[in-house]
């Protein structure tokens, strides 16, 4: 299963190379690349485009986009998924992950992606990209066990607003990536014990969280899932579909995230790199 992770991560950087930042020229690097039946999926909301499916017709939409300004900072592979954190940069820079799924033949079979506007000039959010947390990782855990540390922590630390939990899943030491969120440790805390309770005092709760898809390397996981905002920041009430990506500690306790939150009401400028 390793060898498989390192093999699936080289298929998707290679595809970034030769097929995105490429504009799909090499027909032939694509084709070993991407399977024929090729399946786009986009966030499920009212602005989203139509991206018909097959290897031919994505050949023909990156073509038409032209090479793509890109720069993966980090993938992470879990048996058939592969998670590449993406930096879209250009006019209208765009912070993005895109989820494949590897096929048996070793070839990109699924994709999907949430992109999220980053301001213009600059440094263009690069600290959405950067790791404060020097590798090598400082733990490596069983993906299974981040897994379903992850799941109970939306479960019963988020869906719930269980702000006696903070300390069980959150190091005191903390790192957001968001400039969005400022305030580390401190900033979840607010957040369960003050605005998700207000969602499920009106709603009657829990507060929603609709989870896509995991993936876990080492000291990283990764979910893809879908919530509501409820008035955190940004836009209250509007879905937002994001991938939210954890460092753990070797406690097990979330020291470093880094995410990625695509609105409903909001538009991508650059819709090329829906692909």
């Amino acid at each position: 299963m390793i060898a498989n992770a390192q093999h699936y991560k080289r298929v998707v950087a290679d595809f970034f190379r030769d097929g995105v930042g490429a504009g799909g020229a090499d027909t032939v690097a694509l084709a070993a690349l991407v399977a024929t039946n090729y399946q786009p999926h986009l966030a499920a909301f009212r602005s989203a485009p139509l991206l018909n499916p097959g290897i031919d017709v994505l050949r023909d939409r990156l073509r038409a986009a032209g090479p793509i300004a890109h720069r993966v900072v980090r993938l992470v592979a879990d048996h058939d998924l592969v998670f590449a954190h993406v930096k879209y940069p250009g006019a209208a820079p765009l912070a993005g992950v895109d989820v494949f799924r590897i096929d048996d033949d070793g070839r990109i079979a699924e994709h999907w992606n949430v992109r999220q506007p980053l301001p213009p000039g600059g440094t263009q959010g690069e600290d959405r990209f950067t790791n404060s947390l020097e590798p090598p990782a400082a733990a490596t855990h069983d993906p299974a066990w981040l897994k379903k540390r992850l799941s109970t922590m939306l479960a019963e630390f988020w869906a719930k607003g269980n702000a006696s939990l903070v300390s069980e899943y959150y190091s005191t030491r903390y790192i957001q990536h968001n400039a969005d969120m400022p305030g580390g440790y401190q900033r979840i805390k607010e957040i369960v014990e003050t605005e998700i309770p207000k969602y499920i005092a009106v709603t009657g709760g829990p507060y929603p969280i609709s989870v896509h898809a995991m993936a876990a390397e080492h000291d990283i996981v990764c979910v893809y899932l879908s919530i509501f905002m409820a008035g955190i920041n940004r836009h209250d009430g509007a879905r937002s579909t994001n991938v939210d990506i954890f460092r753990v500690d070797a406690g097990g306790k979330m020291i470093e995230h880094w995410d990625v939150l695509e609105m409903d009401c909001e538009t991508i400028a650059n819709a090329a790199t829906l692909f």
